[in-house]
């Protein structure tokens, strides 16, 4: 199964920053400095040939102020022979942030995601210019309930604590192999999960 683990800030909704109501935090020097970050759009959604989608954006690497590294899909499992392909298709993609306990959380996921190696835009009506490399169906994404986030079940591995999982990159392709049960056991909880979706809430639909 090809699995991608990506960091982003914390929200509650990532519909959009909310002064006062729903902020970006823990995520990044950027973040940090402006407040907010194109993954601050990750589980609102739009229309695309009439169908509804989540468009997400995760950070990669920056070697020069003006080179944006890619995003190595031939890193993911079950990909190893796709170092020149744009994309992939049919990834679960789990979004995980640092939240207000300073603990690394699982807080939500794409299924059946198109993964990017390169930045892709999309441009709204408004001239604001969203950034992403990951999209998905929007009845494939999931947004756990903010409260459930720090629930164990929903811990996300960090290296320094666990010998593998996220290190200074905002990606993990959980390619160790003492990751092998953490990823089979958060991965059925994925497949299985019948509890609440924030989908559709935000700041003005709480």
């Amino acid at each position: 199964m090809k699995v991608l683990f990506c960091k982003i800030s914390a929200m509650k909704y990532y519909k959009g920053v909310v002064e006062g109501k729903d902020e970006a935090y823990n995520g990044g020097s950027f973040v940090e400095e402006y407040g907010e970050g194109h993954e601050q759009y990750n589980f609102d959604t739009v229309e695309i040939e009439n169908d509804e989608y989540c468009v997400g954006f995760v950070e990669t690497k920056t070697t020069r102020k003006t080179k944006r590294n890619e995003l190595h899909i031939e890193n993911i499992s079950d990909c190893e022979d796709m170092k020149k392909a744009p994309e992939v298709d049919d990834v679960l993609v789990i979004w995980c942030a640092t939240t207000d306990l300073n603990e690394t959380s699982v807080v939500g996921w794409y299924n059946n995601a198109k993964v990017y190696r390169n930045y892709q835009y999309m441009e709204f009506d408004s001239g604001y210019i969203q950034e992403y490399n990951i999209i998905a169906k929007k009845k494939d994404c999931v947004l756990i309930p903010y409260t459930d986030r720090h629930l164990f079940c929903w811990s996300a591995p960090v290296a320094k604590k666990k010998g593998f999982g996220f290190g200074q990159s905002m990606v993990w392709y959980g390619q160790e192999a003492s990751a092998e049960t953490y990823i089979k056991q958060i991965v059925d909880r994925i497949t299985t999960y019948n509890g609440k979706n924030w989908i559709d809430k935000s700041v003005e639909n709480p």
